[in-house]
């Protein structure tokens, strides 16, 4: 401990992904509530071969790691309990139609051997749903997974003070990867059937750049700052977000908490953020005319359009805040600290 304080490590490495935002923000969590916390950020190269960074020495004073299932097992040290995080589990058969054959091999045979290796040495299992702990227990054969639910930090992810856009098309909004998984492919067919009377911002990244370019209703919009990120949804309608397998759903959850309904897909982790006809619409994945068609309803509807937008916003206050979430992570730190005195 350092003056009394627990200390915890996050040992991580950086991948440009939703792991990251998660590392980040349970630093910023927890140093809020009074504990020493020091992230050790490893480069990307380390990602296939993590057992090289098992002589890598815990920062002075460390109680407690945290670190990801798929490297983890690298940073278990004696005395020091080991919580495991699992954001989405890759090696999950329903995944695998959505990975390229090298993807699959790589999931299958190099990550999946380190996150069994982790699970094993691990003093507790964290999944960020509900289906990503039934893909552990189900795929991994895991009996011991606690779920918390990854949060949003509801004063800085919230809705804009006045309207900042007067006229103009219904702005979807998309935010993600340019995976397959993440159904960015299906963006521009969805785009076509819906014409000029929608525009979708999209992040950097789509593989297929001419896609802006072909489609005079997509607007690319690069790389996003954490400022422009709050701004861009809280200057769309919308979000547009139909992805194939979500461990979780970090964006819609974000645009939730900025009051903007949510037209995604209805599977994995996704039900259990977006509640159907309530804080957005469910569609069937990859039908590309039940997203259009869901889009028009919110244009044709601005009434419920709002008022998914307002529940949205209620729900992530509920049941998606970091107060929350850190209670149960403190308990779990207080439990497994009281053990290791």
């Amino acid at each position: 401990m350092i003056n009394g304080k627990i200390k915890v490590w996050l040992p991580a490495i950086r991948a440009g992904s939703g792991a990251d935002v998660y590392t980040q923000r349970l630093a910023r969590a927890l140093e809020h509530h009074g504990m020493v916390v020091e992230i050790s950020w490893f480069p990307l190269r380390f990602e296939p071969v993590p057992f090289l960074l098992k002589n890598t020495s815990p920062p002075p004073g460390t109680d407690i790691v945290f670190a990801n299932s798929w490297n983890a097992f690298a940073f278990k040290r004696a005395g020091l309990p080991l919580v495991v995080i699992e954001h989405h589990c890759v090696f999950d058969p329903a995944f695998r139609p959505y990975q390229s054959m090298a993807q699959d091999l790589y999931h299958r045979f190099l990550i999946k051997p380190f996150a069994m290796l982790s699970f094993r040495v691990a003093n507790a299992i964290i999944a960020v749903s509900d289906f990503t702990a039934r893909s552990l227990r189900q795929n991994a054969g895991l009996t011991n997974v606690e779920v918390i639910y990854n949060w949003v930090d509801t004063d800085i992810f919230c809705p804009p003070t006045e309207n900042r856009r007067i006229g103009g098309p219904f702005r979807l909004l998309y935010i993600g990867n340019p995976s397959r998984r993440k159904g960015a492919d299906l963006l521009a067919t969805i785009m076509r059937k819906l014409g000029a009377g929608f525009e979708l911002h999209f992040t950097a990244g789509l593989k297929t750049e001419n896609m802006a370019c072909s489609q005079t209703n997509m607007v690319r919009l690069g790389r996003l700052s954490n400022e422009q990120l709050i701004c861009a949804y809280q200057e769309c309608d919308a979000l547009l977000f139909p992805s194939r397998f979500e461990g979780f759903g970090y964006a819609a959850l974000e645009a939730m908490a900025c009051g903007k309904p949510v037209i995604t897909s209805n599977n994995t982790a996704l039900p259990e953020v977006v509640v159907d006809g309530v804080t957005g619409i469910l569609c069937d994945t990859d039908d590309t005319e039940a997203f259009a068609n869901a889009c028009r309803l919110l244009v044709d509807d601005p009434e419920s359009c709002s008022l998914m937008g307002s529940a949205g916003r209620q729900r992530a206050i509920e049941l998606f805040t970091e107060s929350t979430a850190l209670k149960l992570y403190l308990d779990l730190i207080d439990g497994l600290v009281a053990k290791r005195g």
